[in-house]
């Protein structure tokens, strides 16, 4: 049994993806926490049912609720566990992805309950996300652009449908009002926040006792997905706080790199708590923060096959997306997805100065490319 297995009580066996599942975990202190998996709205989804936390600090308090239509799976749960949304007096979200703030704004009608979040959520969440980037403002973006109009054709319906349900998630988002904008460092009774962007701008963790709650910062399995560099349109920076006109420190794989340095540097003896696939196929994946020094090695080795892949040569981004992907993973709307992590890689190797990027788009190498491997290694040891 993993040392960081925390159950005290099984309260109801779910699926063997996790949905359903009920759990009474023990910190090192002994206060209880309540582990809720909210099924994503009878979707089969890659990453299984959203993990809702539920425990005493100054009053009940949840961390994520899932994601649009779960909210009667949410209140089952919580029902069970002997809690009401009217019992909740804050719900704090990880980050302002739908599989996490999805049913909040049910959530407020039907409780007292106070939003807390990190401060770059308030002002993001008025706008559309796929709206707010200026999709020209890099070489490597306007690549991205080129190649998705020349070679991805949306006719399915079934997007459609999705970006009319993601419309109103985002038009209903708007309506919910911040009670508590976090900031790195903050503590709340035995609560503290730690700022951890890079999936996500306004990404936090929370670290409780002996518990890190780590949204989808750390996740077994599955690696996730970082973004690439920002550039906010000027109708959109324009309207921002102060804090935000740079958001260098928000976005980019290297954002990310540099989150998951700071989680390692909390030591082993934390437990990590994700918000996605602590139980997947029928087993519980428990794990330290020794995760986020997987996930590092996951990015390098990426790193590493890119820069395999240039060496005595140059490329373009559409060339790098197509020898490090299998083919499956470039058909349609995957491409793009594909892409755009491919970007975010590219954008630290010319930031380490392993390569340079011309007008034309064309990659190539400079010096001996390894200038990223001291800058990881540096984040996995960080004495």
């Amino acid at each position: 049994m993993s040392k960081h297995n925390r159950i005290s009580k099984i309260l109801r066996e779910g699926e063997s993806n996790g949905d359903g599942w009920l759990l009474e975990l023990s910190s090192s202190t002994g206060r209880k926490v309540f582990a809720v998996a909210v099924a994503q709205n009878n979707r089969r989804s890659r990453t299984g049912p959203t993990w809702s936390y539920v425990f005493e600090n100054d009053g009940w308090t949840s961390i994520d609720l899932g994601t649009p239509g779960s909210y009667e799976a949410l209140k089952d749960g919580y029902s069970t566990i002997g809690v009401n949304p009217s019992n909740i007096e804050r719900v704090i979200i990880s980050h302002g992805h739908s599989d996490h703030d999805g049913t909040v704004t049910q959530f407020l009608d039907d409780s007292s309950a106070e939003l807390w979040a990190h401060q770059s959520y308030g002002p993001l969440k008025e706008y559309i996300p796929w709206e707010i980037h200026y999709r020209k403002g890099s070489i490597l973006q306007r690549e991205v652009e080129r190649i998705a109009e020349e070679k991805i054709q949306i006719t399915n319906e079934s997007n459609n449908d999705r970006r009319d349900i993601d419309k109103k998630y985002f038009k209903d988002r708007k309506q919910t009002h911040v009670s508590k904008d976090l900031k790195d460092g903050d503590v709340f009774s035995d609560l503290k926040v730690m700022s951890t962007p890079g999936h996500s701008p306004d990404q936090i963790c929370l670290v409780l006792d002996d518990f890190i709650f780590t949204g989808d910062h750390i996740l077994p399995e599955i690696t996730p997905h970082p973004t690439s560099k920002m550039v906010f349109r000027d109708t959109i920076s324009e309207n921002l706080p102060e804090f935000l006109k740079d958001p260098s420190g928000l976005y980019g794989l290297g954002t990310y790199l540099n989150s998951l340095g700071r989680v390692i540097e909390l030591g082993d003896s934390y437990t990590v708590l994700p918000a996605h696939r602590l139980y997947n196929k029928s087993n519980f994946n428990w794990h330290g923060v020794e995760r986020a020094g997987d996930i590092l090695k996951h990015h390098e080795k990426r790193l590493d096959q890119m820069l395999k892949k240039l060496q005595g040569k140059t490329s373009n981004l559409e060339e790098t997306t197509k020898g490090i992907f299998e083919r499956s993973k470039l058909l349609g709307s995957n491409l793009y997805a594909a892409m755009s992590e491919i970007v975010a890689h590219l954008e630290l190797l010319e930031d380490t100065k392993d390569i340079s990027i011309d007008e034309s788009g064309q990659i190539s190498m400079q010096g001996d490319g390894t200038n990223y491997k001291n800058y990881i290694s540096k984040l996995l040891d960080p004495k």
